[in-house]
């Protein structure tokens, strides 16, 4: 029944909305004070029926407000879009490491007509959002660098107990000293490429009324402290640097360290996947295609 489609529709905005206001420590009565700001009041009863007693329809007009008051762009009420990070577990030294990507949802766009969120949001809007593509983007920069400063600093932890030397000459690696300086070079550039995604995703964020941090204020922080200062020794070209793959024979199974441009965080994040992945450029900007688009 076109009434069930509706009803469904409508509850899972209601729960987004709710979702939210939660995320942002809110009550229904500070919310209800935010849309009167903005000079469509909604009754603080009103939104906690949309929340928990849901109708067959919603206004529009409620929807705008509502995305307005809370800091988010209307399409991510209407349809499920939150990006998630994915870690696999175990990785070989040709894999790409962390990723970003959203969740894989399924929504009915029209009655039985069941699309993936994705596809419901560009058919929506005749594209796919540029917010949520850069803060995919960042997301995906941020999670690269934390995953590679962390096997940085258990790698430098096992230097100084000795342990790595005797790991690194079992394996028939150079001693820590010829490698630990690459490792700090790519980590660096890490740093780097995430600030620069976060700062992408920041003017684009703006734009589209979107104020929410793309990715968590410690762990930027924790970014933006080690770009600012280059290690030394450093060198700029990584086809310049020597070869350090062999550092994961010795330390966790990781993504390379001497990956090519195209596999860096600041270039493609490629996966096969039923939801998209955002790309961006050298310097960090998304370049507003997702797999979506290909």
């Amino acid at each position: 029944m076109p009434e069930d489609w509706s009803a469904a529709w409508t509850a899972g905005i209601g729960r987004r909305v709710r979702e939210a206001r939660l995320r942002q420590g809110l009550s229904t009565h500070d919310l209800a004070e935010r849309t009167a700001e903005l000079g469509y009041p909604m009754a603080r009863a009103s939104i906690g029926n949309l929340e928990t007693r849901p109708r067959t329809k919603i206004y529009l007009q409620d929807v705008a407000v509502l995305a307005a008051a809370l800091g988010v762009p209307p399409l991510e009420l209407l349809y499920p879009l939150e990006p998630v990070v994915i870690r696999p577990a175990a990785l070989g030294p040709d894999d790409e490491g962390a990723y970003a990507t959203l969740r894989n949802d399924v929504v009915e766009v029209l009655p039985h007509q069941p699309e993936p969120a994705h596809r419901a949001a560009g058919w929506f809007t005749g594209g796919f959002g540029r917010s949520l593509e850069a803060r995919i983007a960042a997301m995906a920069a941020v999670a690269k660098f934390v995953e590679r400063e962390q096997l940085l600093t258990m790698l430098e932890d096992e230097a100084q107990t000795g342990q790595l030397h005797e790991r690194a000459k079992a394996a028939g690696a150079p001693a820590p000293e010829e490698f630990l300086p690459v490792l700090r070079m790519e980590v660096y550039d890490l740093a780097v490429a995430a600030e620069r995604a976060c700062q992408a995703h920041d003017v684009v964020a703006r734009k589209a009324g979107d104020h929410r941090a793309a990715v968590a204020p410690d762990d930027r922080e924790h970014a933006q402290q080690y770009a600012a200062h280059p290690p030394d020794p450093y060198i700029a070209d990584p086809d310049q640097r020597p070869d350090v793959r062999y550092v994961f024979g010795i330390g966790r199974r990781s993504a390379s360290l001497n990956a090519g441009p195209d596999d860096r965080p600041h270039g493609r994040l490629a996966r096969e996947r039923t939801t998209p992945t955002a790309y961006y450029t050298s310097d960090g900007a998304p370049t507003g295609k997702t797999d979506a688009d290909r």
